[in-house]
Protein backbone atom coordinates (compact mmCIF):
# COMPACT_ATOMS: atom_id res chain seq x y z
CA UNK A 1 0.00 0.00 0.00
CA UNK A 2 1.64 3.39 -0.96
CA UNK A 3 1.91 5.63 1.66
CA UNK A 4 0.18 8.96 0.92
CA UNK A 5 1.87 12.47 2.45
CA UNK A 6 0.60 16.28 2.74
CA UNK A 7 2.46 18.85 3.03
CA UNK A 8 0.93 22.48 3.33
CA UNK A 9 0.61 24.68 0.08
CA UNK A 10 3.51 26.89 -0.41
CA UNK A 11 2.48 28.79 -3.57
CA UNK A 12 -0.16 31.48 -3.49
CA UNK A 13 -3.67 30.86 -4.79
CA UNK A 14 -5.33 33.46 -6.18
CA UNK A 15 -8.48 32.34 -6.45
CA UNK A 16 -11.37 34.31 -5.39
CA UNK A 17 -9.30 37.36 -6.23
CA UNK A 18 -9.82 40.79 -3.93
CA UNK A 19 -13.24 39.40 -2.83
CA UNK A 20 -12.69 39.50 0.78
CA UNK A 21 -10.71 42.55 0.87
CA UNK A 22 -11.54 44.88 4.23
CA UNK A 23 -13.25 41.74 5.67
CA UNK A 24 -11.75 39.96 9.32
CA UNK A 25 -12.03 36.17 9.19
CA UNK A 26 -11.29 34.15 12.17
CA UNK A 27 -10.62 31.17 11.57
CA UNK A 28 -10.19 28.21 15.09
CA UNK A 29 -7.87 25.31 14.82
CA UNK A 30 -5.87 27.67 11.63
CA UNK A 31 -2.81 26.72 12.42
CA UNK A 32 -2.49 23.50 10.69
CA UNK A 33 -4.58 21.07 8.07
CA UNK A 34 -7.82 21.97 6.97
CA UNK A 35 -8.29 25.31 9.02
CA UNK A 36 -4.38 26.00 7.73
CA UNK A 37 -6.27 25.55 3.92
CA UNK A 38 -8.77 27.91 4.91
CA UNK A 39 -7.33 30.43 6.13
CA UNK A 40 -4.48 30.69 3.41
CA UNK A 41 -7.71 30.86 1.00
CA UNK A 42 -9.08 33.94 2.55
CA UNK A 43 -5.99 35.45 2.89
CA UNK A 44 -5.63 35.44 -0.68
CA UNK A 45 -9.36 36.62 -0.94
CA UNK A 46 -7.83 39.59 0.68
CA UNK A 47 -9.16 38.89 4.23
CA UNK A 48 -7.40 39.91 7.56
CA UNK A 49 -6.84 36.96 9.16
CA UNK A 50 -6.87 35.89 12.81
CA UNK A 51 -6.34 31.72 13.34
CA UNK A 52 -6.38 30.50 16.64
CA UNK A 53 -4.88 26.99 17.96
CA UNK A 54 -3.92 25.52 21.26
CA UNK A 55 -0.09 24.83 20.86
CA UNK A 56 1.94 28.37 20.70
CA UNK A 57 5.39 27.33 18.34
CA UNK A 58 2.82 25.13 15.78
CA UNK A 59 0.48 29.07 15.66
CA UNK A 60 3.57 31.10 15.09
CA UNK A 61 4.74 28.93 13.14
CA UNK A 62 1.74 29.02 10.82
CA UNK A 63 1.46 32.52 11.53
CA UNK A 64 5.07 33.37 10.01
CA UNK A 65 3.92 31.57 6.52
CA UNK A 66 0.99 33.17 6.30
CA UNK A 67 2.53 36.42 6.25
CA UNK A 68 5.17 35.69 3.90
CA UNK A 69 2.40 34.31 1.90
CA UNK A 70 0.71 37.74 1.85
CA UNK A 71 3.74 40.27 2.72
CA UNK A 72 2.05 42.19 4.64
CA UNK A 73 2.40 41.29 8.67
CA UNK A 74 -0.95 43.57 9.31
CA UNK A 75 -3.05 41.18 7.84
CA UNK A 76 -2.22 37.90 10.18
CA UNK A 77 -2.73 37.18 13.78
CA UNK A 78 -2.14 34.84 16.51
CA UNK A 79 -4.20 33.78 19.27
CA UNK A 80 -3.61 30.66 21.52
CA UNK A 81 -6.90 29.69 22.56
CA UNK A 82 -8.79 26.24 23.96
CA UNK A 83 -12.53 26.53 22.55
CA UNK A 84 -13.12 23.86 24.99
CA UNK A 85 -12.70 27.34 27.94
CA UNK A 86 -15.27 29.46 27.85
CA UNK A 87 -12.99 32.33 29.38
CA UNK A 88 -10.84 30.95 26.58
CA UNK A 89 -12.98 31.91 23.62
CA UNK A 90 -14.36 35.40 25.43
CA UNK A 91 -11.03 36.10 25.34
CA UNK A 92 -10.26 34.97 21.74
CA UNK A 93 -12.95 36.84 20.39
CA UNK A 94 -11.50 40.27 22.27
CA UNK A 95 -8.39 39.89 20.96
CA UNK A 96 -8.90 39.09 17.62
CA UNK A 97 -11.14 42.46 17.35
CA UNK A 98 -8.72 44.45 19.40
CA UNK A 99 -5.99 43.33 16.87
CA UNK A 100 -7.84 43.32 13.51
CA UNK A 101 -11.44 44.93 14.21
CA UNK A 102 -14.83 43.79 14.37
CA UNK A 103 -15.45 39.97 12.55
CA UNK A 104 -17.05 39.54 9.32
CA UNK A 105 -16.27 35.77 9.00
CA UNK A 106 -16.03 33.12 11.63
CA UNK A 107 -14.65 29.38 10.68
CA UNK A 108 -15.07 26.99 13.95
CA UNK A 109 -13.00 24.42 12.65
CA UNK A 110 -11.11 22.91 15.88
CA UNK A 111 -11.72 19.71 16.48
CA UNK A 112 -10.95 16.19 16.05
CA UNK A 113 -11.07 12.70 17.47
CA UNK A 114 -9.36 9.20 17.24
CA UNK A 115 -11.11 5.79 16.78
CA UNK A 116 -11.93 3.69 19.93
CA UNK A 117 -14.38 0.77 19.75
CA UNK A 118 -17.63 1.23 21.35
CA UNK A 119 -17.27 -1.35 23.92
CA UNK A 120 -14.15 0.43 25.20
CA UNK A 121 -15.24 4.10 25.10
CA UNK A 122 -14.60 4.88 28.53
CA UNK A 123 -16.51 8.37 30.22
CA UNK A 124 -13.83 10.23 29.71
CA UNK A 125 -13.19 9.64 26.07
CA UNK A 126 -16.94 10.39 25.63
CA UNK A 127 -16.97 13.84 27.53
CA UNK A 128 -13.29 15.11 26.03
CA UNK A 129 -14.91 14.44 22.71
CA UNK A 130 -18.35 15.62 22.61
CA UNK A 131 -16.82 18.95 24.89
CA UNK A 132 -13.88 19.39 22.02
CA UNK A 133 -16.60 18.83 18.82
CA UNK A 134 -20.01 20.22 20.01
CA UNK A 135 -19.86 21.92 22.88
CA UNK A 136 -16.61 23.67 21.94
CA UNK A 137 -17.88 24.50 18.60
CA UNK A 138 -21.23 25.80 20.06
CA UNK A 139 -19.34 28.61 22.57
CA UNK A 140 -17.37 30.14 19.39
CA UNK A 141 -21.01 30.08 17.69
CA UNK A 142 -22.59 32.41 19.91
CA UNK A 143 -19.93 34.37 20.36
CA UNK A 144 -19.45 35.34 16.97
CA UNK A 145 -23.03 35.78 16.36
CA UNK A 146 -23.35 37.94 19.09
CA UNK A 147 -20.74 40.06 17.76
CA UNK A 148 -21.18 40.20 14.44
CA UNK A 149 -25.18 41.49 15.64
CA UNK A 150 -23.54 44.28 17.65
CA UNK A 151 -21.53 45.10 14.45
CA UNK A 152 -23.76 45.18 11.52
CA UNK A 153 -22.15 44.63 8.14
CA UNK A 154 -22.84 43.73 4.71
CA UNK A 155 -21.12 40.42 5.01
CA UNK A 156 -21.39 38.16 8.22
CA UNK A 157 -20.97 34.47 7.97
CA UNK A 158 -20.44 32.14 9.83
CA UNK A 159 -19.04 28.32 8.75
CA UNK A 160 -19.25 25.08 10.86
CA UNK A 161 -16.49 22.98 9.73
CA UNK A 162 -18.57 19.52 10.75
CA UNK A 163 -17.52 15.74 8.67
CA UNK A 164 -19.82 13.48 6.62
CA UNK A 165 -19.37 10.91 9.34
CA UNK A 166 -22.16 12.69 10.95
CA UNK A 167 -23.66 11.35 7.87
CA UNK A 168 -23.10 7.59 7.90
CA UNK A 169 -22.06 5.00 10.19
CA UNK A 170 -18.82 3.86 10.87
CA UNK A 171 -16.81 1.65 13.59
CA UNK A 172 -15.49 3.12 16.37
CA UNK A 173 -16.52 6.85 15.79
CA UNK A 174 -19.14 6.95 18.34
CA UNK A 175 -18.49 10.68 20.05
CA UNK A 176 -17.16 11.65 16.73
CA UNK A 177 -20.19 11.04 14.60
CA UNK A 178 -22.13 12.25 17.47
CA UNK A 179 -20.56 15.16 17.91
CA UNK A 180 -20.80 16.22 14.61
CA UNK A 181 -24.14 15.30 13.98
CA UNK A 182 -24.91 17.84 16.94
CA UNK A 183 -23.35 20.50 15.09
CA UNK A 184 -25.42 20.01 11.96
CA UNK A 185 -28.79 20.56 13.77
CA UNK A 186 -27.04 23.58 15.68
CA UNK A 187 -26.19 25.09 12.27
CA UNK A 188 -29.94 24.55 11.18
CA UNK A 189 -31.19 26.18 14.27
CA UNK A 190 -28.93 28.76 14.94
CA UNK A 191 -29.67 29.73 11.28
CA UNK A 192 -33.12 30.17 11.37
CA UNK A 193 -32.83 32.55 14.61
CA UNK A 194 -30.56 34.50 13.16
CA UNK A 195 -31.35 34.82 9.73
CA UNK A 196 -33.28 37.93 10.27
CA UNK A 197 -30.34 39.62 11.81
CA UNK A 198 -28.22 39.06 8.02
CA UNK A 199 -25.59 36.72 9.82
CA UNK A 200 -25.39 33.49 8.24
CA UNK A 201 -24.31 29.86 9.34
CA UNK A 202 -23.78 26.92 7.31
CA UNK A 203 -21.64 23.78 7.50
CA UNK A 204 -19.10 22.30 5.52
CA UNK A 205 -18.40 18.69 5.70
CA UNK A 206 -15.16 16.88 4.44
CA UNK A 207 -14.71 13.56 3.76
CA UNK A 208 -11.69 11.76 4.05
CA UNK A 209 -9.12 14.51 3.93
CA UNK A 210 -5.31 14.09 3.66
CA UNK A 211 -4.03 16.18 6.56
CA UNK A 212 -0.58 15.67 8.89
CA UNK A 213 -3.11 14.83 12.18
CA UNK A 214 -5.24 12.43 9.78
CA UNK A 215 -2.45 10.38 8.37
CA UNK A 216 -0.63 10.44 11.78
CA UNK A 217 -3.51 9.03 13.74
CA UNK A 218 -5.81 6.76 10.57
CA UNK A 219 -3.56 3.66 9.99
CA UNK A 220 -6.02 2.98 6.97
CA UNK A 221 -6.06 6.67 5.44
CA UNK A 222 -4.95 4.96 1.85
CA UNK A 223 -7.46 2.32 1.77
CA UNK A 224 -10.51 4.78 2.45
CA UNK A 225 -9.12 7.04 0.43
CA UNK A 226 -9.06 4.11 -2.36
CA UNK A 227 -12.77 3.51 -2.38
CA UNK A 228 -13.37 7.53 -2.50
CA UNK A 229 -15.40 7.79 -6.00
CA UNK A 230 -13.63 10.42 -7.55
CA UNK A 231 -10.65 8.25 -6.96
CA UNK A 232 -8.77 10.58 -4.22
CA UNK A 233 -8.65 11.64 -0.67
CA UNK A 234 -9.87 15.55 -0.09
CA UNK A 235 -7.08 18.04 0.21
CA UNK A 236 -6.89 21.23 2.41
CA UNK A 237 -7.43 22.69 -0.46
CA UNK A 238 -10.89 21.54 -1.43
CA UNK A 239 -12.21 22.60 1.87
CA UNK A 240 -10.72 25.98 1.49
CA UNK A 241 -12.15 26.30 -2.07
CA UNK A 242 -16.10 25.17 -0.42
CA UNK A 243 -15.12 27.23 2.55
CA UNK A 244 -14.60 30.89 0.40
CA UNK A 245 -17.89 30.04 -1.44
CA UNK A 246 -19.48 29.74 2.05
CA UNK A 247 -18.03 33.12 3.25
CA UNK A 248 -18.21 35.20 0.59
CA UNK A 249 -20.99 37.22 -0.94
CA UNK A 250 -21.40 34.93 -3.36
CA UNK A 251 -23.69 33.01 -0.90
CA UNK A 252 -25.57 35.91 0.71
CA UNK A 253 -28.58 34.28 0.28
CA UNK A 254 -27.26 30.71 1.43
CA UNK A 255 -28.10 29.91 5.15
CA UNK A 256 -28.83 26.64 7.27
CA UNK A 257 -27.37 24.41 4.42
CA UNK A 258 -24.77 21.73 4.80
CA UNK A 259 -22.06 21.71 2.13
CA UNK A 260 -20.36 18.15 1.49
CA UNK A 261 -16.83 17.97 0.10
CA UNK A 262 -16.02 14.79 -0.15
CA UNK A 263 -15.74 13.46 -3.33
CA UNK A 264 -19.15 11.17 -3.69
CA UNK A 265 -17.88 8.86 -0.65
CA UNK A 266 -21.14 9.97 1.50
CA UNK A 267 -23.19 8.51 -1.74
CA UNK A 268 -22.99 4.71 -0.49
Amino acid sequence: MTQTTVAQSSTKNTTGGDVLTGQHALVTGGSEGIGRGIAERLLDAGATVSIAARRREVLDTAVDALRERCGDDSRVAGIVADIGDTDSVSSMFARAEADSGPLNIMVANAGGGSPVPFLELTPEQWSSCIDLNLTGTFFCVQAAARSMVRHEGANRSIIVVSSIRALGARPSLVPYGTAKAGLNQLVRLAAYELAATGVRVNALSPGVTATPLTLERNSLFDERAATVPMGRAGTPADMASAALYLASPDSSFVTGTNLVVDGGESLY
